[in-house]
């Protein structure tokens, strides 16, 4: 599958791309300095990693993209 540009979002005063990479799976990318800073993967095990963010701002992240529609996720989040 190809990457695909979902949207962006803001959080906490900076810009984030979120890319599907694959189905269920997005990369959050910093658009300040186009760092890839996490990814995450919604379905029954939702789960987010950071890359040198901290993990509180990956799940607003996710949150954030989530309920802007920038995601397929439907339904409860619940990040483990």
């Amino acid at each position: 599958m190809q990457a695909v540009v979902k949207g962006m979002i803001q959080v906490a005063g900076t810009t984030y791309r979120i890319v599907r990479v694959a189905h269920g799976q997005y990369n959050v990318i910093r658009l300040l300095d186009d760092a890839r800073v996490g990814a995450f993967s919604n379905g029954a095990t939702a789960k987010a990693v950071s890359n040198g963010i901290d993990d509180r701002l990956m799940r607003e992240i996710v949150r954030v993209a989530v309920q802007a529609a920038k995601t397929s996720w439907v339904g409860p989040l619940a990040l483990g």
